[in-house]
C-alpha cells in the first residue's frame, strides 16, 4: 500500500536535489561565461563565451522550473482523493501516478510511481475517473484500482 506522505516527501526530496543540481550548473556555466578579457588570449574565447552565455539562461530555466515544482509540492493538497484530480495518487493496472508535474519515474514504498501534469493528455483521459473505473489513452484501456 503506498503511503502518501512518504510519497511526497520522496518526490520533495528529489526535487531539492535537482534545484541543488541545476544551481550548481548555473554556477559552472557562469564562471565559464565570466571571462576577464584582459586574459583572452583568444578570440575563439569569445565565441565560447557567448555559447557558454546561452546555456547558462537554459541553465537558468531548468533552475527555475525545478523551482517552481519544488514550491508546489509543498503548496500541494495531499487529501484523500475520491476521484482524478490534482493531487492524487492513482494507481492503474498498469501504471502508478501523482497528479502534480511531469516527471521521470522514480520508485517509493516498493513502486514505480511518475509525476503527471494537469496539461497532460494522460491527465485528460482520467480526470474525474474513480476507482474501478476505465479510461482510454494511446489506444490502451486502464483501470483505475486506487486513488488516494
Amino acid at each position: 500500500m503506498m503511503n502518501k506522505e512518504k510519497l511526497i516527501q520522496t518526490m520533495i526530496q528529489h526535487q531539492r536535489e535537482l534545484v541543488n543540481e541545476f544551481a550548481e550548473k548555473v554556477a559552472t556555466v557562469h564562471s565559464m561565461v565570466d571571462l576577464d578579457e584582459g586574459d583572452t588570449l583568444d578570440p575563439e574565447d569569445f565565441s565560447h563565451q557567448h555559447t557558454s552565455g546561452e546555456m547558462e539562461q537554459l541553465m537558468r530555466v531548468q533552475l527555475n522550473r525545478a523551482e517552481r515544482c519544488l514550491e508546489s509540492l509543498h503548496s500541494l493538497d495531499v487529501a484523500s482523493k475520491k476521484s482524478v484530480m490534482q493531487g492524487a495518487y492513482v494507481e492503474t493496472d498498469q501504471f502508478n501516478c501523482l497528479v502534480c508535474f511531469a516527471t521521470a519515474p522514480f520508485e517509493c514504498c516498493g513502486k514505480t510511481v511518475i509525476g503527471i501534469s494537469k496539461e497532460s493528455p494522460l491527465y485528460a483521459a482520467m480526470i474525474g475517473k474513480h476507482v474501478n473505473e476505465s479510461f482510454s489513452f494511446a489506444g490502451k484501456k486502464y483501470t483505475i484500482n486506487t486513488i488516494l
